[in-house]
């Protein structure tokens, strides 16, 4: 029997009008000790479906559900609230998607994983005696043991801390502890690694695998991203608008996907050896809205495949014929078919395996090449740093020390052509943001020079020469949500600019901005939308517009792309290339997505811990990386299309270093990634390596590189 059998789950919505079905006539199961992965678009129903299976969210919203929900022979649809209680925490529990959000931010870690055990004493209880405080000592022994399991480097000293003192890996660490506190037999994990570096998230994955091997638990783990899943199902479930639309093996699903739309998104994941394309893959139009009525197959209006037939009866999920061997019979048909576990609701399921490994090749086109190699350089660091005083009242007087503090960016040197797309990468710390926000002039270096053009960045004063800075230097910031009023129209937010850095008024302004939401393909009716009422792609196309309306020569994108569906950054990333062709822009594209980077990118910086570690071209990158850690940075990406699986006797990557103590290591003295460096050396320990070319067109700084 199954560990959690799922058996036509449907969930409603309770509109004004008539029930919105948000979850339609989900079926699945899940075994003891299987690990799967649902992944799907944003909108496709997959954390409404987990939320409803643990009865979390008509706290929330007016719903109700129907069917059957069996965890080890217990019905949770038909379960009260009180029942529910009663299995939650101890034999279900979830990780939740904001790790920030989901902990108090008034208490303190230790009290919150022991609250846990307060709700289900059960043999904690029985082992520890009756009297509360008993209870209450094993309760914190258990609790500093699980956060030593997850990797908190100071599992005591974590206890007495407050979420916003721990780093968003540490934050995600605390939230496993948290959810295996009264041992459940099943964990649902929801984004567990969204927005988190590569190596962070690597080892986020393997520390899931581990706990689920040793412990003998069934995961479910909610992803929109099919590289993640590739690392560690052991079968894979695609959802699109509310209905299971595949699952199957992960192999299978890899190699031979069967639905279109499962295809499709394999097919958006850049391939890591793919450089300089001339556009992402994308799938066209949206997840309908739940409240949309689509006869037929709802993925049919963005299906290549689509029929009549589609548009007018919905598949049903059923068994699809898998081919044995490569014979062939009379007509080229294949001779040898047997029906597998593969369920796909598709009329016309797909045939043909996805493309294998490819080698590395440039597929940029002669319209979209970069630069050349001697071009004017137009974008000019020379040795910027910048340190933050340890205090606010230090900082506000404008403090010039050289000690204490955090030292952001430090010595960074590098010259960018006009018309290029340089890529800036490394972990959340390692200074890109605030790189960028100095050369916008939203802060000011402690040290070294910024030059944009003949223009002297650090040297601007004068309201006049700032606005004529604004305007050819603008950016495009990582959240959206707060870059944008919620109080403005998308069409005044467009407009902001104009008003403020020219003098373009009236119905000019408004035919401009008008222009603008066409120029980066958003229909014209959202002139009068509020922001709350876009998706995140659609908002990140409005910031776009905004920084391109005084058509600037240079914009730096912080993390446009960031927590995006993989089609929708595709859409993103082909709409900034396209500005570029067609206006001449040059950007500093801030990520820590190295497929991305790599696949659109003329050359890519390497940050780490402030210092830029290497520069080179994408094709060199992969092709051969000079430092050390662009290697492991390149060994964290998840790639779908040539997965690392975790073994079967659950041997685990090995570990890329915590990020909680990078940040303490003396940057000083010595190679800053020394610590977690492979071939760390005594030179290393003393001498501090500075960026040097190594060959033509790739500089690292590293006393023994890999080239």
């Amino acid at each position: 029997m199954s560990l959690l059998d799922v058996r036509d789950f449907t969930v409603d919505l309770d509109g004004e009008e008539a029930p919105v079905s948000l979850v339609r006539e989900l079926t699945f199961s899940v075994e003891r000790g299987e690990f799967l992965c649902i992944v799907g678009e944003s909108g496709s129903g997959k954390t409404v479906a987990a939320l409803s299976v643990m009865r979390l969210l008509e706290y929330t919203a007016p719903t109700s559900q129907t069917g059957q929900a069996l965890l080890d022979g217990d019905d949770l649809v038909a379960a009260d609230q009180e029942q529910m209680a009663g299995l939650r925490g101890r034999k279900i529990a979830m990780i939740f998607q904001e790790a920030m959000e989901a902990l108090n931010p008034t208490k303190v870690i230790g009290a919150q994983l022991i609250e846990a055990v307060r709700q289900h004493p059960g043999e904690l209880a029985a082992s520890a005696g009756s009297s509360r405080r008993d209870v209450a000592e094993a309760a914190r022994a258990k609790a500093v043991d699980l956060l030593r399991q997850v990797g908190i480097p100071d599992p005591a000293g974590c206890m007495g801390k407050y979420p916003h003192q721990l780093s968003g890996g540490m934050q995600q660490r605390v939230m496993i502890a948290m959810a295996l506190m009264c041992d459940p037999e099943l964990l649902i994990a929801d984004e567990p690694t969204t927005a988190l570096d590569v190596t962070i998230q690597a080892e986020i994955l393997t520390l899931l695998v581990r706990l689920q091997r040793e412990r003998g638990m069934a995961c479910i783990l909610i992803t929109h991203d099919m590289g993640v899943a590739a690392e560690i199902a052991d079968r894979v479930a695609v959802m699109y608008s509310g209905r299971l639309v595949e699952i199957g093996a992960v192999g299978e699903i890899l190699t031979i996907p069967r639905h279109p739309y499962t295809r499709a998104l394999l097919e958006c994941v850049p391939r890591v050896g793919l450089v300089g394309q001339k556009e992402l893959q994308t799938i066209p139009g949206s997840v309908p809205h739940p409240a949309m009525q689509l006869p037929g197959c709802r993925f049919a209006p963005r299906c290549h495949n689509s029929s009549e037939r589609c548009t007018a009866i919905e598949p049903p999920l059923a068994p699809v014929p898998v081919q044995l061997g490569t014979g062939a019979g009379a007509g080229g048909m294949a001779t040898a078919l047997r029906t597998s576990d593969r369920l796909a609701a598709c009329w016309h399921p797909e045939t043909e395996p996805l493309p294998g490994e490819v080698e590395v090749s440039r597929q940029m086109s002669d319209d979209l090449a970069g630069p050349p190699r001697q071009a004017e350089p137009y974008l000019v660091l020379g040795g910027v740093s910048k340190r933050y005083a340890a205090s606010a009242r230090s900082e506000s007087l404008g403090s010039t020390r050289t000690s204490g503090g955090v030292l952001a960016v430090d010595s960074a040197t590098v010259s960018i052509a006009k018309g290029e797309f340089f890529g800036l990468v490394g972990e959340s710390g390692s200074g890109k943001s605030t790189l960028g926000r100095l050369i916008a002039k939203l802060e000011a270096p402690t040290a070294g020079s910024i030059s944009v053009g003949d223009v002297s960045v650090e040297q601007l004063k004068g309201r006049k020469r700032i606005r004529d800075f604004r305007r050819d230097v603008q950016i495009v910031f990582q959240d959206t949500t707060g870059s944008l009023d919620p109080r403005q129209t998308v069409g005044r937010s467009v407009s902001e600019p104009l008003r403020s850095l020219t003098d373009v008024r009236g119905e000019a302004l408004e035919a401009r901005a008008r222009e603008l939401l066409q120029t980066v393909g958003l229909p014209l009716d959202y002139f009068s939308k509020m922001p709350s009422e876009l998706s995140g792609g659609q908002r990140q196309r409005v910031a776009i517009a905004r920084a391109i309306a005084c058509n600037p020569q240079l914009v730096v994108a912080d993390e446009p792309t960031s927590a995006l569906d993989v089609s929708v950054q595709g859409q993103i990333v082909n709409v900034l290339r396209r500005l570029q062709r067609e206006l001449g822009l040059t950007y500093v594209f801030i990520t820590h997505n190295l497929s991305l980077v790599l696949s659109v990118a003329d050359r890519i910086g390497v940050m780490y811990l402030g210092a830029l570690v290497e520069i080179a071209d994408a094709e060199t990158l992969v092709r051969a990386p000079a430092h050390p850690y662009t290697q492991v940075l390149l060994r964290a990406n998840p790639d779908p299309h040539n997965p690392r699986r975790r073994s079967a006797d659950g041997a685990e990557t090995p570990m890329l270093g915590l990020d909680s103590e990078t940040a303490l290591v003396d940057r000083t003295v010595g190679c800053r990634f020394r610590d977690r460096c492979p071939r760390r050396q005594e030179r290393c320990d003393v001498e501090v390596p500075e960026l040097t070319e190594k060959r033509p067109g790739q500089s690292a700084a590293c006393h023994f590189p890999l080239v």
